[in-house]
């Protein structure tokens, strides 16, 4: 959802606690708590029965202890909960410090341009037009951030260790500012991967973005560009992506959000070994709300036109991914679901 320009610059897991934990542990040194999402969906597609899905539910555990005068040491560990499956997987394990001179993670967590993301504002459906993450899927096991945050500026950066091959390397680095009432925010991010896929080849790829909300009144505007040049040099091989975002907020009440977004990509594939050269483009208009009963519950419905052929995405908000060359011929799809917070 609409991210302002402080929250942009904090995940929302380490941002003065999550509002809907369970303190289990508090002293004058630090504090532990236990949270979770329980999610539930019920999605149609065409051509597909009603799924019933547990929609990427998860739970985890912040700490934080004092370690010196304005100087915060910081964890957090989360683990998905599968019903389908029947297990836990780790999502996140990260520590850092946090104090005037900015925060610092370390460990397996976002990258900085997946957990900004843009302007998506779909449960469901969209985010078919942020074409990051090409090599590392948005996540790294071993990586470094660091973000700063001003009144009216922020800075925010990673880097992911390649560890001899075993994970791409990864740089990312973000800024916004606030002018005139408009959060802007600008970034670059760069993935290479020495021993990427079956083939083991070296791949390389550039992610660029930019994106402004503006808010007038209840209403949130935003809008976004956002294109990806993934290639390998010595495969021969190359995949330009591109896309632009819109979305709309609209506060009804303090309980009632409505939304919506126009998604617009495009691709160019150029394998040369394969003798391929192909292009394709896909729209995604989504439109949704949702209702919160409480802090701890709310549901919330969306409904999306999709028309074209997509390389491939992932919706950061529901962990829904969309595989590589699906096409879609004027579906029309739509989804409900409820989440129970601690």
């Amino acid at each position: 959802m609409k991210k302002t320009l402080l929250a942009v610059a904090i995940p929302a897991v380490l941002a003065a606690g999550n509002v809907n934990a369970f303190e289990a542990f508090s002293s004058d040194e630090g504090a532990v708590e236990v949270y979770g999402q329980l999610r539930t969906t019920l999605a149609k597609e065409p051509n597909k029965d009603l799924e019933l899905k547990d929609g990427s539910s998860r739970a985890g555990i912040n700490a934080n202890y004092s370690i010196a005068e304005g100087v915060e040491a910081l964890a957090t560990l989360e683990y998905s909960i599968s019903f389908d499956a029947d297990a836990l997987k780790n999502r996140l394990g990260y520590f850092g410090f946090t104090g005037d001179f900015g925060t610092v993670y370390l460990g397996k967590q976002y990258n900085t341009a997946s957990d900004l993301w843009g302007p998506s504002e779909g449960y469901f459906f969209g985010g078919s037009a942020i074409p990051q993450g090409a090599l590392s899927g948005g996540k790294h096991d071993s990586s470094i951030r660091y973000i700063y945050n001003a009144d009216s500026f922020f800075v925010d950066v990673s880097y992911g260790l390649p560890e001899d091959d075993k994970n791409p390397e990864i740089v990312d680095v973000f800024g916004g500012f606030s002018v005139s009432g408009f959060d802007v925010t600008l970034g670059v991010a760069k993935e290479e991967h020495n021993a990427w896929g079956e083939g083991k080849l070296k791949v390389e790829d550039l992610f660029r973005t930019a994106w402004v909300y503006k808010s007038v009144g209840d209403f949130t505007f935003g809008a976004g560009y956002a294109a990806s040049t993934t290639e390998s040099k010595t495969g021969n091989r190359e995949v330009e992506r591109s896309g632009i975002t819109t979305s709309v907020q609209y506060n009804v009440a303090d309980h009632i959000l409505v939304y919506g977004g126009a998604e617009f990509s495009e691709y160019e594939a150029n394998f040369v070994p394969e003798t391929i050269d192909q292009k394709g483009d896909a729209t995604n208009f989504y439109l949704g709300g949702h209702y919160k009963f409480n802090q701890y519950f709310r549901v919330y419905s969306e409904v999306a036109f999709v028309d074209g052929t997509t390389l491939g995405f992932e919706n950061k908000e529901s962990d829904m991914k969309v595989k590589a060359g699906s096409s879609a011929d004027s579906d029309v799809r739509y989804a409900i679901g409820a989440r129970v917070y601690w």
